[in-house]
């Protein structure tokens, strides 16, 4: 067995992480990889920096990797930039006492700045730095972006979709599309033995790009058409209100319930007892609930945004009235669910870890 200091390592630097193994519910995607590429790497040393999540600072272990948690509570300057200085006295010490080969920042924007600029301090061509593109941090309204110096970096991107705005947004192409696969070992039910007793789903945080006002006024086109409509919305943020109030005023309290925030297992659960998943968001970098409801067995009408593979069970729509007939065809049709092959985190993690020099 190697020595801690003479095994390979790879720094994840993130906002955000869970503060303990059951926490299943931060950042599913993001924990979901580390998880693999951990798995998959066991004679290499895993450590995460997380800058502002969990709010007690302390390292601690999960599954395996090594957590350097800074709680900096999202405060704004000044005290945030010594909460950068922190993460970059952690990065820089592990850089010197151990043989980095990565640095991977997530999210092009707070995490991707503060590594770039480690690097630069190091002065070191033997750290790669991998930079990944997983929300809105591809967008022009993304103030970090006219910051960042990117010939320095290898950047990826979850979605096709993404690395398009990206584009739009700086003139320059990511290097690499890869979007973050499902852990198959979260869907063990088996889905065609679950009777499908919701019509509709929708599952996110209720804040404004996610639009869930549009969720509604397609239910309320469809409502009477379809006596008995059942419609189901996951999640709570502060567009409750508003949706609420739609509701109560175009009469859709027997066909919509605002279930709130669940766990996460209990979303999962609820997408295999759902017929179509139904997503409205104006944009996504990749819309890792997409796969999720894929890989639950629900048939999928969303906008034409994020990424959802080749499956047959997804209809891909450009307008308000394109999902409306989408949703009133899916609705007639018998046929409850459609089997899909859904992108691995083995696939995930096999694509990073050719990048990041390992295979």
């Amino acid at each position: 067995m190697k020595s801690e200091a003479r095994r390979v390592m790879i720094v994840v630097l993130v906002p955000g992480f869970p503060g303990n193994e059951q926490e299943t519910d931060c950042l599913p995607p993001v924990q979901t990889f580390v998880k693999a590429i951990t798995r998959r790497n066991p004679d290499k040393s895993i450590h995460v920096v997380s800058l502002q999540y969990p709010f007690r600072k302390r390292t601690y272990s999960w599954n395996g990797v090594t957590v350097h948690a800074l709680a900096g509570g999202n405060k704004r300057f000044p005290l945030r930039f010594l909460c950068w200085i922190q993460a970059a006295r952690i990065v820089l010490q592990l850089i010197r006492s151990h043989r980095v080969v990565v640095l991977h920042s997530i999210w092009l924007a707070e995490c991707t700045y503060l590594a770039s600029w480690i690097l630069w301090f190091r002065r070191t061509h033997a750290v790669k730095h991998i930079a990944t593109i997983i929300g809105q941090d591809a967008l022009a309204n993304n103030p970090y972006l006219k910051h960042l110096q990117f010939d320095r970096m290898t950047i990826t991107a979850t979605s096709g979709h993404a690395a398009e705005e990206f584009q739009r947004s700086t003139g320059r192409q990511v290097q690499h599309v890869i979007p973050i696969g499902l852990d198959a070992a979260e869907f063990h039910t088996d889905v065609c033995t679950l009777e499908r007793t919701i019509d509709v789903l929708g599952a996110g945080s209720l804040i404004p790009i996610k639009n869930y006002r549009l969720f509604l006024e397609i239910v309320s086109q469809l409502a009477p058409e379809f006596p008995g409509l059942r419609c189901v919305i996951l999640g709570e943020g502060p567009e409750r209100p508003l949706l609420e109030d739609y509701i109560g005023a175009h009469n859709l309290k027997h066909a919509v319930q605002l279930a709130g925030h669940v766990p996460r297992e209990k979303v999962l659960e609820t997408m295999s007892r759902s017929r179509i998943f139904l997503h409205t968001s104006d944009y996504e970098g990749q819309g890792y609930v997409l796969l999720e409801a894929l890989a639950a067995g629900t048939r999928v009408v969303c906008r034409d945004v994020g990424y959802t593979g080749d499956s047959a069970a997804v209809v891909r729509c450009k307008s308000t009235p394109e999902m409306v007939n989408a949703l009133r065809s899916l609705l007639s049709d018998p046929q409850e669910q459609i089997d899909s092959n859904v992108l691995t985190i083995d696939q995930t993690a096999e694509a990073f870890e050719k990048i990041y020099g390992l295979g």
